[in-house]
């Protein structure tokens, strides 16, 4: 059997090759690929295919692939997008393995483009596989091969991949790397995704033993549940750094345009983060930025910082930056600070942490002893050194003729180094760009040597504070991740279903319509272990009073109808009803609501349950995305809901991680765990509560929206008071 991730290796490992749309003009988009390739030194078998032209480059141009003598690991075609069926076909008739189909004018331009993408992908079916269409494919230092641009990319292969949907960014983000000594392993710019698409790539980097760091620049996904699953299925081994865009209303429609693809809502891909650990760069310097850090730190780092800092003004820019990221100051134990003492004068410093040393420019030994002291101490993970100059030049322009002298500025280079190899901490230097005056410009060829020899030493350098602890806290999740939840494998329906399963299959054989009643939403969901109040419906008034007689009083009455969900908006809900008088007028009234607030509206009857104790309102409600599939909600419930919008979501199947951290991410869980004399709620039993909801949805994927509004919650335990489910269309016959 096909290994279908192995199969991804002639992308980037192609031991033979053939350029589809070369002509003879050197200006070609063909031509110009060979040429790229030929720059970069690819050693494998290369041919030239066009419908006219006789060399190119040296090459002979074949009329077709199927006329080349040799097999094909791989063809990438460049021709216009209304040609490319056509060499597709042919393709396939040779047995080539792989294609990349550089060519743009597909599904991101509109209904003929994505007709002929459509085609394309018929094809693919036949036993080939496709990058893009409208892309720029490769760059493997390993297997040779390069994009276009790309003939003078570094032939050094690193230990980060990168995939991208834009052809522009794969070039973009890795040239912008190489100077922040980036060196890459895979890159793959995939465009449209119509057969390879980012969860074939996630998964086939993850396995790579030559990818440690895997980085993206995505707008959409095209298999979101595959790329979830796989992404958190890797959390904690490899970082995974997306570049996540496309996430406004214009950014999302901009998306669109470019790749075709669904960008997605900001809820859902927090889900997507909080649960597979995945980085969430918000920028390109950002997704720099945190590659630099585990390229020189693999394993991540510690959340605990020591900011040793030439100036005072540094330390609260730092300690601001710092706690913004989620990160730790601690303070200096008095051994530590007692040590200090005795190495900085007690004028001109402030011996805490932050530790300002007054100095830029410290004396060597001085500089060796603080970071001695700072490093040896059990509440430090990270040393992060700002404001020391490092620069022989800027020492210079500050210092004049006071400024140390270039074997001492060159020493200075030296000691975090040595502090980093023999205490074994991360070291990270804060280098600004100090002057930037055109006159000045050598002072920057200065600090890139200077940020070079640091790098050369698995020293992560940055521009300023925020970049620097942004990144380091990038490093610090990582680390935590390791500690991440997996959830069960399982495949969904079980071979024997259970009861609840087996009562929602049958009222679906009888079912007129996929909305649910209150009724039947709560048999299932009793069946699945959660606590529900018992409807019965009435048909008449005296079916209300007698209902109500044999519950007891209070009661809540409610309409029934398919066509009404909610049911407060029309007047359909009455509540606290203490009498048989009460039953009457509410009866009365909820119907003559839905007649003129839903006259169209088909009256199944009123529901009459017991009313229950006052509590703490809360929501669960679950809905289909369309790019991942079931994902679950949880919050302030009640008629405020939608007002609120404080409410949190996790992806279908929840793990005990995800319902507690769900459960603590919404800004009511002060008020479940009791606020202001308000007593604590059943918090555990509202987290096994979201896994027997979360495990609801896994058995019956028919049901598409469901929500327990409210979910009224006590001291100990919670009943759902209201419950709706609504089936996928497909579903009722």
């Amino acid at each position: 059997m096909k290994d279908k991730i192995k199969e991804l290796d002639n992308f980037f490992l192609p031991k033979s090759m053939a350029i589809v749309g070369v002509s003879e003009a050197l200006t070609s988009y063909g031509a110009r690929y060979i040429q790229a390739l030929l720059d970069f030194g690819f050693k494998g078998r290369l041919y030239a295919v066009n419908h006219n032209g006789e060399n190119v480059l040296g090459f002979k141009i074949y009329r077709s692939v199927l006329d080349i003598p040799d097999e094909l690991d791989l063809a990438s075609i460049c021709v216009p997008a209304r040609f490319t069926p056509d060499i597709l076909r042919d393709c396939v008739k040779k047995e080539v393995k792989a294609a990349i189909i550089l060519s743009a004018g597909f599904s991101e331009a509109g209904e003929e483009g994505r007709e002929t993408e459509n085609e394309l992908i018929k094809i693919a079916g036949q036993g080939i596989r496709i990058m893009g269409p409208n892309c720029f494919g490769t760059y493997c230092p390993k297997g040779g091969i390069t994009i276009v641009p790309g003939g003078g990319f570094p032939k050094q292969s690193g230990v980060t991949s990168l995939i991208a949907q834009s052809g522009q960014l794969s070039e973009g983000i890795t040239s912008r790397s190489f100077g922040e000594g980036i060196r890459y392993s895979k890159v793959a710019s995939y465009g449209n995704a119509c057969n390879l698409n980012e969860a074939d790539l996630l998964e086939y980097l993850m396995r790579d033993e030559d990818t440690k760091i895997f980085t993206s620049y995505l707008e959409g996904v095209r298999d979101g549940r595959r790329f979830f699953a796989t992404a958190r299925k890797y959390a904690g081994k490899k970082p995974i750094i997306l570049w996540k865009v496309g996430l406004t209303g214009i950014g999302a429609a901009a998306a669109a345009s470019h790749t075709g693809s669904l960008a997605g809502s900001v809820s859902v891909w927090d889900a997507f983060f909080r649960q597979t650990r995945a980085i969430k760069a918000g920028t390109l310097e950002e997704m720099i930025d945190t590659n630099v850090g585990f390229t020189c730190l693999p394993q991540g780092c510690g959340r605990r910082i020591s900011l040793v800092s030439g100036g005072g003004a540094g330390t609260v820019v730092g300690a601001d930056a710092c706690e913004s990221a989620g990160l730790i100051m601690p303070p200096l134990t008095p051994e530590t600070e007692a040590k200090l003492r005795e190495v900085l004068p007690p004028t001109g410093t402030s011996i805490k942490n932050p530790l300002d040393i007054g100095n830029p420019h410290p004396p060597l030994s001085q500089f060796q002893s603080i970071l001695e002291t700072v490093a040896s101490s059990d509440q430090t993970d990270v040393i992060v050194i700002r404001r020391i100059f490092f620069s022989i030049k800027v020492s210079e322009i500050f210092s004049g003729t006071t400024a140390p002298s270039r074997e001492e500025q060159q020493a200075l280079l030296d000691i975090p180094v040595n502090i980093k190899k023999r205490f074994n901490k991360p070291v990270v230097i804060i280098l600004p760009e100090e002057i930037t005056t055109v006159e000045n410009i050598d002072l920057e060829e200065e600090r890139r040597q200077i940020r070079d020899f640091f790098f050369k030493n698995n020293i992560p350098v940055y521009l300023n504070e925020h970049r620097a602890f942004t990144a380091l806290s990038h490093l610090a999740e990582f680390r935590d991740a390791s500690s991440l939840e997996q959830a069960p494998e399982r495949s969904g329906i079980a071979e024997t279903p259970s009861k609840g399963r087996t009562i929602l299959s049958g009222i679906i054989k009888t079912a007129s319509t996929p909305v649910l009643d209150e009724i039947q939403c709560k048999r299932v969901m009793k069946e699945y272990g959660i606590k529900v109040t018992k409807p019965v419906l009435a048909k008449s008034k005296d079916d209300a009073i007698d209902a109500a007689r044999r519950i007891g009083f209070p009661v809540v009455m409610k309409i029934v109808s398919p066509q009404i969900t909610h049911k407060s908006d029309i007047g359909g809900v009455r509540v606290g009803l203490k009498s048989e008088a009460d039953i009457k007028k509410a009866y009365k009234e909820i119907m003559k609501a839905a007649k003129d607030n839903a006259p169209g509206a088909v009256i199944e009857g009123i529901s009459v349950q017991k009313m229950t104790e006052k509590g703490l309102e809360l929501v669960i409600g679950m809905s289909k995305d369309p790019q991942f599939g079931p994902m679950i909600m949880f919050g302030l419930g009640g008629t405020l809901v939608e007002i609120l919008k404080d409410v949190a979501f996790r992806f279908v199947p929840l793990t005990g991680q995800d319902a507690r951290e769900m459960i603590r991410q919404v800004k009511a869980y002060r008020l479940l765990e009791g606020y202001r004399g308000q007593p604590p709620v059943d918090i555990k039993y509202i987290e096994e509560l979201l896994l027997k909801v979360s495990r609801m949805i896994e058995e019956n994927p028919e049901i598409k929206e469901m929500d327990i509004n409210p979910l009224i919650a006590y001291g100990k335990g919670a009943v759902a008071v209201d419950a709706r489910i609504i089936l996928e269309e497909g579903a009722v016959r």
